[in-house]
């Protein structure tokens, strides 16, 4: 995992701006309320380029969707947000930012498509790849790669590395450090599973609120935390006063949890603060 430290430099952070909104509250206000907080939940997800199940390609929809717009959903799609929890913040490789904000939804996915042919050509992790994608892949491996043939296999490098480089015009440049030529280095295409694996993949973590954190220290809502807590109030294991009184002690609350990290929300203030 990337630390705090090595933050800027390493990483980029998408801000959720549609907090404003969700809230119903000014920019001043919504700062007073989480002005105590010194950190934010996190729950890190790998995000790989190899893509595996379809859920993956899901992954970099909503990736690709919060670097263009700035829009962090409710439940956010393969990352294991609650439907009713708030993201305040993805915080990713700076690469992989930049790869997303350089190209549209289409080229993000005919380069992957290119990319996995090319792999197929080779026989890397060809069964493993997402089945519902794999006709198509085969389908530019057939027009664009030589078939792989053992005692062939330094030409057709060469070979596969010419074509490689001619079908980009087809599906948009390559960022550096994200997508890379599978055939650049000559070993690459007989790596093992894993390191092939682990060469496309990636770690993001998502900023998030649940939803009692919401209610308590954005809305400030006794009626709603009311709701919310209806079954522990009518089990008597919670009484109404009970909830009255966290809400007016809200402020001491710091939320440094166990699954927090406060260097992810001082990044999120900052750049929140500032408005960019």
């Amino acid at each position: 995992m990337i630390t705090a430290a090595h933050q800027h430099e390493d990483t980029a952070i998408v801000i959720n701006h549609q907090l404003l909104q969700l809230a119903k509250l000014s920019k001043e206000t919504f700062l007073e309320r989480v002005a105590n907080v010194e950190a934010i939940r996190t729950r890190p997800t790998p995000i790989s380029l190899l893509l595996g199940e379809k859920s993956q390609m899901g992954q970099l929809e909503v990736l690709h969707a919060a670097v263009q717009t700035g829009m962090l959903p409710r439940g956010m799609r393969g990352f294991q947000i609650g439907t009713e929890w708030v993201p305040f913040v993805v915080e990713m490789p700076r690469p992989l930012h930049e790869w997303l904000a350089s190209h549209s939804l289409a080229e993000i996915k005919g380069q992957l498509v290119n990319w996995m042919a090319a792999l197929h050509a080779a026989h890397c992790l060809r069964f493993q790849m997402w089945r519902t994608l794999l006709p198509e892949i085969r389908q530019w491996a057939g027009a664009h790669y030589s078939p792989y043939r053992v005692r062939q296999a330094d030409e057709l490098i060469a070979v596969w590395e010419r074509e490689f480089d001619n079908t980009q015009h087809l599906v948009g440049p390559v960022t550096p450090g994200v997508l890379m030529n599978p055939f650049r280095d000559n070993e690459r295409p007989f790596l093992d599973n894993a390191d092939v694996l682990a060469s496309y993949q990636f770690e993001v973590r998502v900023g998030y609120f649940r939803k009692d954190d919401w209610l308590f220290i954005v809305e400030r809502s006794l009626p709603k935390l009311l709701t919310l807590y209806k079954d522990n109030i009518s089990s008597g294991r919670w009484t109404r006063e009970f909830v009255a009184k966290q809400l007016r002690e809200i402020d001491s609350d710091k939320m440094d949890r166990l699954e927090a990290d406060r260097g992810l929300w001082q990044a999120w203030r900052q750049k929140f603060s500032a408005g960019s």
